[in-house]
């Protein structure tokens, strides 16, 4: 169908059809036809002239084809079938019945207009176009045929036709209301702004007419199109009278309304929705803008209520009910998140959005299993797709199944070859199963793909220092500060590998320091400076240092294990010894384990030689590094 301004869509429907397919009074109850065309009632709940009741003719009638009775019985009975199907929405078998109810009475142009509406309802504007024009031809003063004839034109945006229809009933009937509206819709979306304004406000201040709050309506809209900086206050009060019309209008409050928020009166606006809510609510649309507000609040329980009306609405809305999902999740009730992603998806199969929420939330209900069944369903194309790869892979993990997890990554990495996360996880999985050797190869092809992802040239050097290639994590983390001179992880690693291979000292020193002054709580990076201070000799200082990382981080045996160290050199066997003995509690790996031990055995000795009034000092075999 061809395209509609909004002048002749909202609120009238399309144009002149609104009085057909809304169930306003026909031009026969109206009183403003002489065509004599009155024995056709709008609804069925009309007693005058309806067909029985068993909606067939008395089985005892003597009639014959060629009787008026009979072809009047026959009309009212198609005619009243007619209009049920219209109002059950059955446009086709309603459209049958009018074409049956000319058979019987073809000269009522009511009925052409009936059946020109329900062509109407169905797409068929060329069918509805000559239906509308035979009943205007059977009675050139049918109302209802000109004003459907208009509306059809307008949407095909004939517009000078639509015009000479109008107008015609303007000339007929100079107390009608409507047509002088249409009029106005027309020189609106032919931008004939003065025109159309002059049109809506003389309606507007017609005291007979019962429609004044849409012309009013409609005035503010045209002044907004026409300028909307200059003629916002002009049509704020033209809204403002259509809201003093007739309050209980939806579309004028929301048009005042939504002027307000944009000349920074939002908390007015809010106030204007909520009066309308409570006063002639619910409202869906109002809905809308209510929820939009508290959600911009952070008011997620008032927004759930206004998608709440909304949905009752609409049920098949899935827009609105993946926000109160959502809403849901904010609010950490997953479970009932859980129950209404599963409905949309009911309504939505192939939404991959839900699909991923849902394998999220599954997620943070630790079940698991569920999760990794949506994660691996949104498909390759999706926005969502990345996420749902490492969300599964993940979860695959924790699962203890990693060769399914090393599956989803690598089949990951097939299709998005470019995302750098992908080799970051599974860099991930091979550390965590010590397949350094398998990771190594597998990041030194990652950097020649993405050579300036910095995060992966450090994964490549934590993986090379695995398997003792210490020339290659140097150069692997020196690239990483080329690319980031501010990588903290970087600039920490570098200086303890230089530290504990006992090379670059003074340039350790300076990495190390860059780093603390970057993150100057972390107790690993004091641990780094602790230990490079150490290896130049300057033990006081790394004391100082290593106890301050000792203090951040007390269960890590290494740094533990450090400033016993730092201790013993120092001459304070009794603490050294005491730090040895907490680092062997908490060191897992065996062969540590047996060199803090050994320091152990040798800070005993130290102290047994102390106890014996020995002269202390480190025998030059004994180094505790």
């Amino acid at each position: 169908m061809p395209r509609i301004g909004w002048y002749l869509v909202r609120p009238l429907g399309l144009l002149a059809t609104f009085s057909l397919l809304s169930g306003c009074a026909m031009l026969s109850e109206r009183g403003d036809s002489g065509s004599g065309d009155g024995i056709y009632r709008e609804s069925a709940t009309d007693i005058v002239n309806r067909a029985p009741s068993s909606m067939s003719l008395p089985t005892d009638a003597k009639i014959t084809p060629n009787d008026h009775a009979f072809q009047r019985t026959q009309a009212d009975y198609h005619f009243a079938l007619g209009e049920t199907y219209s109002l059950q929405g059955d446009s086709a078998r309603a459209a049958e019945e009018y074409k049956l109810t000319l058979v019987y009475d073809p000269d009522s142009p009511q009925v052409y207009v009936r059946l020109a509406a329900e062509y109407v309802k169905q797409g068929l504007i060329s069918e509805a176009l000559e239906k509308a024009r035979d009943a205007v031809k059977l009675d050139p003063k049918h109302t209802d045929g000109h004003l459907l004839l208009g509306g059809l034109y307008s949407a095909l945006r004939s517009y000078d036709d639509a015009l000479k229809e109008y107008r015609i009933v303007q000339t007929l009937f100079p107390e009608n209301t409507e047509a002088p509206l249409f009029v106005g819709a027309i020189l609106a979306e032919q931008k004939k702004y003065a025109e159309a304004a002059e049109q809506f406000e003389k309606l507007g201040k017609n005291p007979n007419n019962s429609n004044a709050h849409i012309a009013w309506y409609y005035l503010g809209r045209v002044r907004l199109e026409e300028d909307r900086a200059k003629n916002a206050r002009k049509a704020e009060s033209a809204f403002e009278q259509s809201v003093s019309a007739k309050p209980s209008y939806p579309e004028a409050t929301l048009a005042l309304a939504g002027l307000l928020e944009t000349t920074e009166r939002k908390d007015k606006a809010q106030r204007m929705y909520q009066s309308f809510q409570e006063k002639y609510g619910p409202n869906a649309a109002v809905a809308e803008e209510l929820a939009r507000i508290f959600i911009e609040q952070k008011d997620y329980q008032r927004a759930y209520e206004q998608l709440a009306i909304m949905e009752s609405n609409d049920a098949t809305d899935i827009n609105v009910k993946a926000k109160m999902a959502f809403i849901l999740i904010e609010q950490q009730k997953y479970h009932e998140a859980i129950v209404r992603l599963e409905d949309v998806l009911l309504l939505e199969p192939s939404s991959d959005k839900i699909r991923f929420y849902l394998g999220a939330v599954y997620e943070e209900v630790k079940d698991y299993k569920s999760a990794v069944t949506h994660f691996q369903k949104v498909p390759v194309g999706s926005s969502y797709y990345n996420e749902s790869v490492v969300h599964s892979s993940y979860l695959y993990k924790l699962l203890g199944d990693y060769p399914r997890a090393s599956e989803v990554v690598e089949a990951g990495i097939k299709v998005k070859e470019d995302h750098a996360p992908f080799y970051a996880l599974y860099a991930s999985l091979l550390d965590d199963q010590k397949q350094y050797q398998k990771a190594v190869s597998m990041l030194s092809e990652a950097v020649k793909k993405i050579p300036d992802h910095a995060q992966l040239h450090f994964f490549l050097g934590n993986m090379q220092d695995h398997i003792g290639d210490r020339d290659g994590t140097i150069k692997s983390m020196r690239r990483v500060l080329e690319l980031d001179r501010d990588h903290v992880q970087a600039l920490n690693f570098l200086a303890y590998v230089f530290a504990d291979s006992g090379r670059e000292l003074d340039e350790a020193e300076n990495l190390a320091r860059r780093a603390l002054d970057l993150q100057p709580d972390d107790g690993y990076i004091l641990d780094t400076l602790g230990w490079v201070l150490f290896k130049k000799g300057n033990f006081s200082e790394s004391v100082r240092a290593l106890e301050a990382a000792y203090k951040k981080q007390p269960s890590e045996a290494v740094i533990a294990e450090h400033l016993g160290d730092a201790y013993y050199q120092s001459q304070m066997p009794e603490k050294a010894k005491k730090l040895y003995q907490r680092a062997a509690e908490s060191e897992t790996n065996v062969s540590s384990l047996e060199k803090i031990r050994a320091k152990i055995l040798a800070v005993d000795q130290q102290i047994q030689a102390l106890s014996a009034d020995e002269i202390p000092r480190n025998p030059a075999a004994v180094k505790i590094h």
